[in-house]
């Protein structure tokens, strides 16, 4: 009854051992990244119509230099102006059949001088700068009143330096237009596989990098924790 006991309680004691030697490390199964593109549909918008600027005429008047009146001119509409032209001139037609202008010359030669003209009173009349002759051309465009909207040269200075902001604004909104646009534009079949591979090969590199940094050391192999024996235990 007594070596009954002992040869169980030696089972018992061997079956435990076995049961808690270490087992081997079972590396865990490899990350498997899919990575599936889809190519996302922005919507473009058109860009605005290009800008179509009016031609605007501008008309310079000045006051300065004063000049003998030597005639008269009209212009289209029937609006008379004085001219300060010094000497006077004449039509002509040429070999080729157009017509010129040239100065009249005297039959020595010389150029034929124009006579100031005078008023009722007299006196020489004088013309400073070219006012009278811009009146003319715009009273004769409006088909009224001779009206000036004027700008001096400092005030133009500060308009045209407006405009040249406003364009760099717009130049620099358009960039940033065309920045986005570049950016979130289909790239093509090509394009977006390339970019796929980079991708896929970039979340492959780090997943293999956060796996190396997880798994645990190998266990070295060492023997048994013990072993029993129930013969040689009991030998003595």
């Amino acid at each position: 009854m007594l070596n009954k006991t002992l040869i169980a309680a030696s089972s018992l004691l061997v079956l435990a051992g076995c049961a808690s030697a270490p087992q081997p490390y079972q590396p865990l199964p490899p990350v498997k990244v899919i990575t599936e593109t889809v190519e996302m549909e922005i919507y473009q918008p058109p860009l605005p119509q290009e800008i179509t600027l009016n031609d605007v005429e501008w008309k310079i008047i000045t006051n300065s230099p004063c000049k003998s009146a030597t005639g008269e001119d009209t212009v289209a509409g029937g609006a008379k102006y004085y001219t300060t032209e010094r000497f006077a001139y004449e039509d002509y037609v040429k070999e080729d059949g157009s017509t010129a202008t040239r100065i009249v010359r005297d039959t020595e030669g010389k150029r034929v001088e124009l006579e100031p003209l005078t008023d009722k009173h007299g006196d020489v009349i004088e013309v400073c700068g070219n006012l009278q002759q811009k009146i003319a051309e715009v009273e004769s465009l409006m088909d009224g009143p001779f009206v000036v909207l004027a700008l001096t040269p400092k005030g133009y200075e500060k308009m045209a330096a407006n405009l040249q902001d406003i364009k760099r604004y717009i130049n620099q909104q358009k960039e940033i237009i065309y920045y986005y646009r570049e950016a979130t534009k289909p790239k093509g079949n090509k394009g977006w596989q390339e970019e796929n591979a980079e991708r896929q090969q970039a979340q492959l590199d780090a997943a293999e990098a956060d796996n190396q940094q997880s798994q645990p050391p190998q266990p070295q192999p060492q023997s048994q924790g013990f072993s029993l024996n129930p013969f040689k235990l009991f030998s003595n």
